[in-house]
């Protein structure tokens, strides 16, 4: 399924123009002190993703209304920012800072669900992955369909932490399975994997196997 070629027909896409586009804006404008710069990279990531967090239960205000009263007061009073420098010093992907990694995504998506009554797991990775892009692999159902294709197992070496209090399992299973997959990539192909082409890698792969069953 995955060749040497296959990784090299991967590295850039259609997508890149516009994905640096919210990198920019996110390493710009990092932390959540302003009303405009919340609204504005709350509302492009999830809208861009199909991940908008205007999707809720109990939808009983304007849109307008939710993201001025609801999602701007959250972020401005959480402790986000404390979390987002914290995890900023780490400069690579490590099986030692994934655990912290997996608290601050599960921090975000229980912070949202507080406004949403939802599980917003995936805007909440592709959130955290735009700040900080080195750390945080994309998640949805098109992410976790291609990670099965490849049959990704680690022979229960993550079970414990996967189960930990305080983390999204789900996303911890994923993650993991992301991790020990890029990490099989870069050793077997020696050749060094950003997560953003382990994304594009998983979605290459989600495209074939849909155009092979049509």
């Amino acid at each position: 399924m995955i060749s040497k070629k296959f990784i090299e027909q991967t590295e850039k896409t259609e997508w890149d123009f516009g994905n640096e586009i919210l990198y920019k804006m996110c390493k710009t404008d990092f932390l959540h002190k302003r009303t405009d710069k919340i609204i504005g990279k709350v509302i492009l990531i999830g809208r861009v993703y199909a991940a908008a967090i205007e999707r809720r239960k109990n939808k009983t205000e304007q849109n307008e209304n939710f993201y001025l009263e609801k999602v701007v007061p959250k972020f401005k009073n959480s402790k986000l920012d404390n979390h987002l420098e914290k995890l900023k010093k780490h400069k690579i992907l490590t099986e030692e800072n994934i655990p912290e990694i997996l608290m601050i995504h599960f921090y975000l998506t229980d912070l949202i669900k507080d406004i949403t009554e939802q599980n917003k797991r995936s805007f909440a990775s592709k959130y955290l992955h735009f700040h900080l892009p080195h750390l945080f692999f994309i998640y949805d159902t098109r992410a976790v369909k291609a990670i099965g294709l490849l049959k990704t197992k680690f022979q229960y070496k993550y079970k414990e932490q996967i189960n930990s209090i305080g983390i999204d399992k789900e996303y911890a299973s994923f993650f993991y399975k992301c991790f020990v997959q890029k990490n099989r990539l870069e050793n077997k192909y020696d050749q060094k994997l950003s997560i953003r082409h382990f994304d594009n890698i998983l979605m290459k792969i989600v495209d074939e196997k849909q155009r092979k069953s049509t």
